[in-house]
């Protein structure tokens, strides 16, 4: 995988949903992508995971108060949306996501995307039931219509018990989507073909040509390829890493 956000400056905001337990991990899988991460922690979010456990993860001062005098000494919320290349806030709670529709400034989250111009993305994770509800949906489109984007919940088993549409994906798939936003659009169009692993090529009945090659390289060069815009066919052999799954594999 390359660094899809390699130089890049991403605000993860945490709002208050039980899913705030998997934010530390969120910001390992962005700064594995490359990324400098500062975190804003919401009061909600702040009754799910600790403010320190963030700290140490993103090893930046996580921010979670819109009248913390010193911060806004130099313009605190105005500073953080100039820093950032792009605002992730996962999980999204209900609650988030309505004072973000209403174009509200109640809190640090809500001021700092009115002050950005840089692009959003939304992880919403709720209840089923408060996910499928009208108002949430609105809310959602409302959104998708100013330009953010919204990384599908996951079905599954919920905090309550229930099981429906709601859950927060994977921090990686999460991080994932965050990267395709920045992603090269250079290849865009092109069809590339790569070899890869020990493949064999026969001399004549009894002798072939191959190698010892484990795959790696091969497979690096298609997931770069893949993110740059390319069709990706891989011709394989012997290999020893995982393919990716956009890329038409033959064996």
């Amino acid at each position: 995988m390359t660094k899809s956000l390699s130089s890049k400056n991403i605000i993860l905001a945490v709002s208050g949903s039980i899913a705030a337990y998997k934010a530390p991990d969120i910001v390992r899988k962005l700064q594995y992508l490359g990324a400098e991460v500062r975190v804003i922690l919401t009061r909600g979010g702040s009754q799910f995971v600790s403010e320190l456990s963030l700290q140490v993860t993103s090893k930046n001062k996580v921010h979670s108060n819109l009248w913390d005098k010193e911060a806004e000494l130099s313009m605190g919320h105005i500073e953080l949306s100039k820093w950032a290349d792009a605002i992730l806030i996962a999980p999204a709670s209900a609650n988030t996501i309505a004072n973000l529709a209403a174009g509200k400034a109640n809190n640090l989250l809500d001021s700092v995307i009115l002050a950005s111009d840089c692009p959003t993305i939304i992880a919403p994770a709720m209840n089923q039931q408060m996910y499928a509800n009208d108002g949430v949906q609105a809310n959602l489109q409302q959104l998708i219509g100013r330009g953010m984007t919204i990384i599908q919940p996951a079905s599954g088993e919920q905090a309550c018990g229930d099981i429906g549409v709601g859950v927060l994906p994977e921090p990686a798939a999460i991080a994932q989507q965050v990267g395709m936003l920045f992603q090269s659009t250079e290849l865009s169009g092109k069809k590339v073909l790569i070899t890869l692993g020990a493949t064999v090529e026969a001399l004549d009945p009894v002798r072939y040509l191959s190698n010892h090659s484990s795959g790696k390289m091969g497979a690096a060069i298609a997931d770069a390829c893949i993110e740059s815009g390319a069709k990706v066919t891989l011709v394989y052999g012997n290999i020893s890493v995982e393919l990716n799954p956009k890329a038409r594999a033959i064996s």
